[in-house]
């Protein structure tokens, strides 16, 4: 380690606790999370631990700086079978990929998340605001950008160096929590593995959160020790993420509104999952055979057998195997189920194959083309004649929607007059909107929710 690095590291914990007796970063042992408001968004939370209800703790690795270091730090802990949150930065993910494969493998096992330690590792609290805003984010850029996986709305600042104004600008760069920690066996100062155990274990709690380093010399020998010793003691080895949630299904989705409660239904009921145990990822868009297969098991038309393997009816959507050889049932035969029963449907190409395009997203108009298919499917909803005069004591709202074309009008007329979709206040259905996956799920649990229609005499 050369003298700046070491200077560096040596100063890690003086940066911290000048802040905390300036009055720049608050410690309250007794609370987890402290709010700050912003004009970009409702809260953020700076973190030192979790509940101290919970027999949990939480390791968690900075400083991707060394490969043959940190890759062994990270067999380690998928050796010992440790989750682990990892705050990257966005130099060393673009310079060590024998760090970022090792971290895939423990990402595919379950194990790990990715979150964010900013681009260079600057001291944030010295710098302008555009210059904090350049550096947050950088570390996650960097990971999707290179490995394309998914990265956690976590932000640790180098050092723990932060205060109100860092916690809004890692707000509007669209962090949720500052993590900090409350356990630290300065491990990056050299000390031997079983020093660093001993630190850990010493000084576990309900809640705790770790901080330690890919590129400290003896961690990835104190892991085993770490792992044993804390699972001896009754301990439960987890993520950030998992700590924060709580008794919440997702961390990413609020308790108390009707998207929430429609995540739940439509996960507790096997239509739709999370990205993870932890995520939901509502406001992300979700693509064309996502839907089908929602549609298809909302619907009730799914089945185990895949039909037309030998046949498909789009050109782009052909059947995949699992590693034994067996076909797989997504996205091939949920999209030939919700085509043969007419909920979905494709386009010509250039050279006129009829293609899906499943990994598009799907707009929020043919989300309601869909629905409306399988509300006169399978409920038997239909829209009355033109000239149909409406019922007595009624007074059915007028339905009109500048941006729906005349081919889906009456798909969206009928969703919205069932209380399925609604528009927007100024006028517009939003059409062309990437649909979000809780409004899907929203969506979905109020076609669930409509009766079977009565038939006419």
């Amino acid at each position: 380690m050369n003298f700046a690095r070491r200077k560096c590291r040596e100063s890690h914990g003086r940066i911290r606790r000048g802040l905390m007796a300036c009055g720049g970063l608050v410690l309250l042992l007794s609370v987890v999370l402290i709010p700050w408001t912003s004009a970009s968004a409702a809260s953020a939370s700076v973190v030192y631990r979790g509940s101290a209800e919970r027999r949990q703790i939480a390791l968690t690795f900075d400083d991707n700086t060394s490969a043959r270091r940190g890759v062994a730090v990270l067999r380690a802990l998928q050796k010992n079978k440790v989750p682990a949150t990892l705050f990257v930065i966005g130099t060393g993910v673009e310079a060590y990929p024998s760090i970022n494969a090792e971290i895939l493998k423990g990402m595919a096992a379950g194990l790990f998340e990715v979150g964010d330690h900013t681009r260079s590792h600057p001291v944030l609290t010295s710098l302008a605001s555009a210059s904090i805003a350049q550096q947050i984010g950088g570390g996650t850029d960097a990971f999707r950008r290179l490995t394309g996986a998914r990265t956690v709305p976590s932000f640790r600042p180098p050092y723990g160096a932060t205060d109100s104004r860092v916690a809004s600008i890692a707000v509007s760069e669209g962090f949720r929590h500052l993590v900090l920690w409350d356990v630290d066996p300065r491990d990056w100062a050299g000390g031997s593995a079983t020093s660093i155990a001993d630190h850990v274990v010493g000084h576990a709690h309900n809640g705790a959160i770790v901080v330690m380093h890919l590129s400290a010399p003896n961690t990835a020998a104190a892991i085993p020790m770490i792992a044993s010793r804390l699972r001896a003691k009754g301990y439960e080895l987890v993520t950030v993420s998992t700590m924060l949630k709580g008794d919440r299904l997702f961390l990413d989705v609020s308790s108390g509104s009707e998207a929430s409660a429609a995540i739940a239904e439509m996960v507790e009921g096997g239509y739709m999952n999370g990205y993870d145990r932890n995520y939901f990822g509502p406001s992300d868009t979700i693509t064309r055979a996502q839907v089908a297969k929602v549609a298809s098991l909302v619907g009730g038309i799914h089945t185990d057998p895949i039909d037309n393997l030998d046949a498909p009816t789009f050109a782009d959507v052909r059947s995949t195997k699992d590693p034994q050889g067996a076909p797989l049932a997504y996205p091939f035969d949920f999209i030939e189920e919700a085509a043969a029963a007419g909920l979905v449907v494709g386009s010509e190409d250039e050279s006129g194959s009829l293609v899906f395009r499943p990994q598009t997203a799907i707009t929020r108009l043919q989300l309601a083309q869909i629905v409306a298919r399988m509300a006169r499917s399978f409920k038997g909803y239909q829209p009355p004649p033109p000239d149909a005069d409406p019922p007595p004591d009624s007074d059915p709202p007028e339905i009109s929607f500048e941006d729906v074309p005349d081919y889906a009008k009456e798909d969206v007329s009928l969703l919205v007059g069932l209380g399925v979709m609604t528009g927007l206040a100024n006028g517009v259905f939003n059409s062309w909107s990437g649909a979000q996956r809780s409004q899907v799920a929203v969506v979905m649990s109020r076609y669930l929710a409509l009766p079977v229609a009565e038939q006419a005499d």
